[in-house]
């Protein structure tokens, strides 16, 4: 080939080149052998053949080589193909052994934190998936879990103490954006089991990311609990242990998800974020088992003790120093996941009994029981992605009525006890909510709720009803005015009163989304109440004693993972 005809046929064509060099190097070679790679150089005609001529006058030699007749393959037994390496690495699309078995691995982590995944709270919604607690995990390299709520800062009322919170006499609850007086906290600790390998020389896992031995968790709850009223006190600081359990499942091969637990435990607690209200709590110390398949729904049993000590609220002079023991004994019954109507429910019976130990004078109360319905219906990604809407229905007898494993107590002049509860004692609860993200720039949480309750001996009634909202402003992405309104209206008839709590807070927030749930998050806040007459001195701490209305200022962070 010329090397005017080259350097012509390499200007117009580079794609050209690569088609002829191989063919070029295959006429090369010698029957029998493998052609050899084309020379960098323009290929050299066998001996036997003469030189190639030139192309004709106004003919470039691309086109005479694409005319012409390209040179017969050589024979199928001269070209045979080379067997594999033993070293040979696999294709780059192809994981590799060590690849599969870390993808096995991760899949396990997932099927065991989905096995134990808690999904009732409103701190669950949030937590799934989050990018800080991935980020954690591979820092602990699997080790432990790290979860955790937090609360704090600082606010003092209009008058110029420390802020107190504007509460309803008789409501169960309060609305919580700028009303909470005190610092709290959780720190929780998880470590998940899975030991398939244990006793094997290989490393026993699957490879399709299966589970095929027992799966167990323990976890460890410490709160922390500090008030404004005494701020920065060791004295003051409350310290508690609400979680230690364990948990295994997987050992029965007929129903792997079922699972054992024993301890003490926040057991399926159902929640009002904007009022910070458990009103499903049954939670305490004991064991059973959960995850039980019925259908396209799951079963649960356990029992769930709690004991305490208070002086006795019915004898002539109640002593707070004089006290007697109290027991109170759960058997919870309930099935959940049950699909309806957009979403799921969930369904309870409890059965509870209650006794009384004796004081120091020899007095004691009666033993009660009672029975409780719970219904609980929850819609996930309402009106949003992150949307939920959760409607309740609950109706309960004796010290069943309280819907939660513990007590209640009242508040008397000489102090606060137990509140003992009557076999014919009754409650009826109905409680509506939601959060949900209506765009970019707008999300709303409201609020409404009703609670009937009769003593029973007496036949007196305590009627207690709630409305509020909580709308945020995103401004950006990050910073956004909150607000929040809300009204409790209660009556005693025990105590002869009845009246109502309003209560308003603005606070100007910046947080790390545009979420009604972003977390964490500063805020700033104001917040202003007024009350009826017949709650002077109940409401607003010292500084508002003899008041009808109340101010507070202050900040605060929030966040849980």
């Amino acid at each position: 080939m010329g090397d005017f005809a080259k350097h012509t046929f390499l200007a117009r064509s580079s794609l050209g080149l690569w088609l002829v060099l191989p063919l070029t190097s295959m006429a090369q070679a010698a029957p029998g052998e493998a052609a050899a790679p084309a020379a960098p150089s323009a290929p050299v005609s066998p001996p036997s053949e003469p030189a190639p001529a030139a192309p004709p006058p106004g003919e470039t030699e691309a086109e005479v080589i694409e005319a012409a007749e390209p040179p017969p393959p050589p024979p199928a037994a001269a070209v045979e193909a080379a067997p594999p390496s033993a070293d040979a690495e696999p294709a780059p699309d192809e994981p590799t052994d060590q690849e599969r078995t870390e993808e096995a691995k991760r899949r396990i982590l997932e099927l065991m934190d989905e096995e134990f995944a808690s999904d009732t709270e409103t701190r669950d919604q949030p937590a799934k998936g989050g990018a800080f607690t991935d980020r954690m995990e591979q820092v602990l390299n699997q080790f432990v879990d790290i979860g955790g709520y937090f609360r704090a800062g600082y606010a003092r009322s209009g008058a110029g103490g420390p802020m107190a919170p504007f509460q309803a006499p008789g409501a169960a609850s309060k609305y919580r954006l700028g009303n909470e007086a005190e610092n709290y906290g959780e720190l929780v600790l998880g470590k998940n089991f899975y030991l398939p390998g244990a006793f094997q020389l290989d490393d026993g896992v699957p490879s399709d990311g299966t589970l095929e031995g027992p799966v167990a968790r323990v976890q460890l709850r410490i709160s922390f609990f500090n008030p404004y009223s005494a701020y920065g006190a060791s004295n003051g600081t409350s310290v508690g242990l609400p979680e230690a359990w364990a948990s295994i499942g997987n050992v029965l091969p007929f129903a792997p998800s079922v699972k054992f637990w024993a301890g003490n435990r926040f057991y399926r607690r159902h929640d009002i974020h904007v009022v910070d209200f458990f009103f499903w709590n049954t939670s305490g110390g004991g064991g059973g088992i959960e995850d039980v398949p019925l259908g396209p729904a799951k079963l649960a049993l356990a029992w769930i003790g709690w004991g305490s000590t208070s002086g006795l609220t019915y004898v002539p002079q109640p002593d707070p120093q004089n006290q007697a023991g109290f027991t109170k004994s759960t058997f919870d019954l309930r099935v959940y996941d049950i699909p309806l109507l957009f979403g799921h429910t969930e369904v309870g019976v409890t059965y509870v009994r209650s006794s009384n130990g004796v004081d120091q004078a020899g007095n004691q109360g009666n033993d009660t029981s009672g029975f409780a319905a719970n219904l609980v219906h929850t819609i996930p990604k309402f009106l949003s992605e992150d949307g939920v809407n959760k409607t309740s229905i609950q109706f309960g007898t004796g010290p069943a009525r309280t819907f939660t494993a513990g007590y209640e107590t009242v508040t008397l002049p000489t102090g606060s006890f137990i509140l003992a509860e009557d076999d014919s004692a009754t409650r009826l609860r109905v409680t509506e909510n939601f959060t949900t993200n209506l765009g970019e720039h707008v999300s709303v949480g409201p609020v409404v709720m009703f609670q009937w309750t009769n003593d029973g001996p007496g036949d007196t009634d305590q009627l207690w009803f709630s409305a509020g909202v909580r709308p945020i402003v995103h401004v950006t992405k990050n910073i956004s005015l909150a607000f929040e309104g809300g009204i409790d209206w209660a009556k005693n008839e025990i105590a002869g009163t009845e009246g109502t709590l309003g209560k308003l807070t603005f606070a100007p927030q910046a947080s790390i989304g545009n979420r009604f749930m972003s977390r964490p998050v500063i805020r700033a806040f104001v917040t202003g109440a007024f009350w009826s007459d017949d709650f002077v001195g109940q409401v607003g701490g010292l500084d508002y004693q003899t008041s009808k209305d109340g101010l507070s200022a202050g900040m605060q962070m929030e966040a849980w993972w």
